[in-house]
């Protein structure tokens, strides 16, 4: 008897774990949903729609610098991809002051604007949200404004500069205009910073930690200076088009940029019936360690986090069937990226069905920490429109790479979206010069569930111009 009741105990706790062990794995795995999100990107994107149509119209997105920066007579006037008027600002939409807009990078006055319009444009009120446990995940890697104002203000005053420069109030600042109580952060990982905020944000979501989380990232160029290193050090774009793995490519096309998006879980997105702009159905991220140098890529590690990320999205490879590549134009990263997705992608393709691979930095230029998200707003239309986008420049594909035994074909022309029973599905990369890599499997929502809108109207933004050259002298103490 005695045994008998030691093994229906055994028994039970065997089913109990069995069944924790079961909800671990499906948390680990929950959809997660992007319902939304908004954009700054060169060639004058101020929206997903805007991007997209940029790329189906196959626009090259690069070009001088804006004369309001105030780089000229400075040395080399770098080609690159560029926002206009980010010296635009609305203080006091966001309760702010003349002095503290004035000294603001205007990285954050970019995000405060964006994660406005991505909370609105998902359908949802941002005052709504106060006390709320919703998570910021920003991704930056500049604070070069902070030079342009070095000299210009009191000591007494350096303080407030210095906050307005700070990486970590890029996000805290988000968090503390809508009132959030969800964990906040920046993370900089170079150019991968986008996609490993993402990736925070995802793992935080099925972990419980927050029930909404804002993803971000931003990009701009106060000064010239990481045009001119990149220069010095001969790994920028002659002319400062990213030819992303193409025979020509010779270096990296920098650009700025940035973008929100909006997460929620599965579950909770089906109970709020918002609109989806794609489901993040896996992610990961490693680090190259003590790889062939310390800014250099590596084929192993850009396989593991590929594998890892299908992996975690519970796919085989021949379930995805396009990637949208990090492709940073120089002979070596794609040359080794393309080898990763060889390694990675090949098991079970049929050799008449090869991976489709294309870059939107073709188009607006390697805009750096946001990247990733560029790459995610692309491919989440293109699935919805069944259509992978021309990569420009790349009519002759790098020569260093053996597509034919690698079955990958690089996008040359606008290509219908391969049949398959099921949803789309596609990758995402992103490689930092930090030697952190990120990758993303996207999926197609439901044609009824993409479709729906529940858009709150856009904010009104009355801007004035905050830029060192143009407010030498804000008051004293202004607020």
């Amino acid at each position: 008897m005695a045994g008998e009741q030691e093994l229906r105990r055994y028994l039970q706790r065997a089913v109990t774990e069995l069944h924790q062990a079961r909800e671990r794995l499906r948390a680990t795995r929950e959809p997660i949903v992007i319902v939304g999100g908004s954009c700054r990107f060169p060639g004058g994107v101020a929206s997903a729609e805007d991007l997209w149509q940029l790329v189906t119209d196959e626009r090259d997105a690069v070009s001088r610098p804006p004369a309001d920066r105030g780089w000229q007579g400075t040395g080399p006037e770098p080609a690159g991809g560029f926002l206009s008027a980010v010296a635009a600002f609305d203080p006091p939409f966001f309760g702010l002051g003349e002095r503290e807009a004035a000294l603001l990078d205007p990285q954050s006055r970019l995000l405060l604007e964006t994660s406005w319009e991505a909370l609105t444009r998902s359908g949802i009120d941002p005052p709504a949200l106060r006390r709320s446990r919703t998570g910021v995940f920003t991704g930056l890697m500049y604070s070069d404004y902070y030079s342009h104002w070095r000299d210009r203000v009191p000591d007494a005053e350096r303080g407030d500069l210095m906050l307005g420069s700070s990486a970590s109030l890029a996000a805290g600042r988000l968090s503390y205009l809508y009132g959030f109580n969800g964990p906040t952060f920046t993370v900089d990982t170079a150019c991968s910073s986008g996609l490993v905020a993402l990736h925070q944000a995802v793992s935080a979501l099925r972990n419980g930690e927050c029930d909404l989380a804002l993803v971000a990232a931003a990009s701009v160029a106060s000064s010239p200076l990481a045009f001119d290193f990149s220069r010095r050090q001969g790994m920028l774009s002659s002319d400062g088009r990213s030819r992303s793995f193409a025979a020509g490519a010779d270096g990296w096309g920098l650009s700025e940029g940035v973008g929100v998006l909006v997460l929620q879980r599965q579950l909770d997105h089906e109970r709020t019936q918002r609109p989806a702009l794609a489901i993040v159905r896996g992610s990961a991220i490693n680090q190259v360690g003590a790889g062939p140098g310390l800014t250099l890529p590596s084929t192993a590690s850009q396989r593991q986090v590929i594998e890892s990320a299908l992996e975690s999205a519970g796919l085989a490879p021949a379930d995805v069937d396009v990637v949208e590549g990090h492709g940073t134009g120089t002979p070596l990263g794609d040359a080794v990226e393309v080898r990763a997705l060889a390694a990675a992608y090949s098991a079970g393709r049929p050799g008449d069905r090869p991976l489709l691979l294309g870059s939107v930095k073709s188009n607006i230029g390697h805009t750096q920490a946001p990247g990733g998200i560029a790459g995610i707003l692309k491919t989440a239309l293109a699935m919805r429109h069944g259509v992978v986008p021309r990569s420009l420049h790349a009519e002759r594909p790098s020569e260093q790479i053996d597509w034919q035994a690698a079955n990958i074909r690089l996008v040359d022309a606008a290509t219908d979206w391969p049949e398959r029973e099921g949803p789309r599905r596609a990758g995402v990369s992103s490689f930092g010069i930090s030697g952190t890599n990120a990758h993303l499997i996207l999926e197609q929502p439901a044609p009824e569930v993409a479709a729906r809108s529940s858009r709150v109207a856009d904010p009104v933004f009355r801007r004035k111009t905050y830029w060192p050259a143009d407010t030498p002298n804000v008051p004293e103490g202004a607020v």
